[in-house]
């Protein structure tokens, strides 16, 4: 299963209703799914961050499964996606390459 680190920000260029009802239940509605995610272990962490329009949270799925998450959310939150390679496996490929490279000269 791969991690993501998924950075997010509302776009302010969206269509949002202009109506405050409308306003909150759009949110009320995307909480709602989040915490689905989140119940079903899927979003493992989830955070908002100081300025209260963008936040962060750690994924664990397909790259399939998150587009069709953040799909939901379209055109309303923009993302910047990074997947997260595990420490030791980082750690050991870093290593590996710069042997490689040691060799090569």
């Amino acid at each position: 299963m791969t991690k993501f680190l998924v950075l997010w920000q509302n776009n302010m260029l969206a269509p949002w209703p202009a109506d405050r009802r409308e306003v909150e239940e759009n949110a009320v509605a995307m909480f709602e799914a989040i915490d689905r995610y989140v119940d079903g272990e899927i979003v493992t962490e989830n955070a908002f961050f100081a300025d209260a329009e963008s936040g962060c949270f750690v994924f664990q799925g397909t790259t399939e499964d998150l587009f069709n998450m953040t799909s939901m959310f379209s055109p309303f939150v923009k993302y910047e996606v990074q997947e997260m390679i595990p420490y030791e496996l980082g750690k050991n490929m870093t290593l590996e390459n710069l042997h490689t490279k040691t060799l090569a000269r």
